[in-house]
């Protein structure tokens, strides 16, 4: 837990940040283990994988979405009559 705190916050990458999260999560994890709140880290242990495959996908689309996109001079179309 305390190397993915500390990753998160000397990491300038957002990607690396995303993975430094979740060993972050793996170790809040094991804290709610030790409270034995099973079930409560079993959800958790489920859902974490997928969310974080799900927002790696979502900051890869937007990066690709950033750099594809053209930038227009100050003479932009006019659409209107």
């Amino acid at each position: 837990m305390v190397m993915g705190c500390i990753g998160v916050i000397l990491n300038t990458d957002y990607l690396d940040k995303i993975i430094m999260l979740e060993f972050l999560t793996g170790g809040l994890i094991g804290l709610i283990v030790s409270f034995y709140y099973l079930d409560v880290a079993i959800l958790t242990s489920i859902m974490e994988p997928v969310s974080t495959v799900i927002l790696l996908l979502g900051s890869l689309k937007y990066l690709y979405l950033k750099r594809s996109k053209k930038r227009y001079s100050s003479k932009l179309p006019i659409l209107v009559k």
